[in-house]
């Protein structure tokens, strides 16, 4: 079907310049190269992210992970039950819930060391694949956004 020339301007707009679509295509990539580098591991980029968020907090309850990490309770779910499957979460009422509250184990710290030099290696791909330009703005863009404080 021929577009016409009001749609055709619009579709070129929109490829052209959709910021959500070059998001989507960076966090694409960049997830991968991490999750490509923790895969011996046993572990994928977002996983990590939880853990590390959950050890900085010392206790999280789930609503409070969503609110600063800005993900969907499904996700958050899904993962944590990975997480606790595998030993690296532990949750207190063991069963979980809506006011369980989480702690890294003792083998959830021992993989966030484990996991250095494959996250070290990840982040230095990452950074030649956006250049220290792209790295800056990234960090303002999600300062500026309030990367780590609850949504509001």
């Amino acid at each position: 079907m021929k577009r016409s020339g009001a749609d055709a301007k619009l579709v070129d707009r929109i490829a052209g310049d959709c910021i959500a679509v070059r998001v989507r295509l960076i966090n694409r990539v960049i997830s991968a190269v991490y999750d490509e580098a923790l895969r011996p591991l046993g572990i994928r980029i977002s996983q990590a992210n939880l853990l590390v968020a959950v050890a900085r907090m010392g206790e999280a309850r789930p609503v409070d992970l969503c609110k600063v990490l800005r993900i969907e309770k499904s996700t958050l779910s899904r993962d944590v039950e990975v997480m606790k499957g595998n030993g690296w979460l532990e949750s207190d009422p063991p069963v979980g819930g809506r006011n369980q509250v989480l702690r890294v184990t003792p083998a959830g710290r021992d993989l966030l060391a484990r996991s250095r030099p494959a996250w070290e290696a990840a982040q230095a791909e990452a950074s030649r694949l956006i250049g220290a330009p792209g790295v800056d703005a990234l960090k303002e863009i999600a300062g500026r956004l309030g990367l780590g404080t609850p949504a509001g």
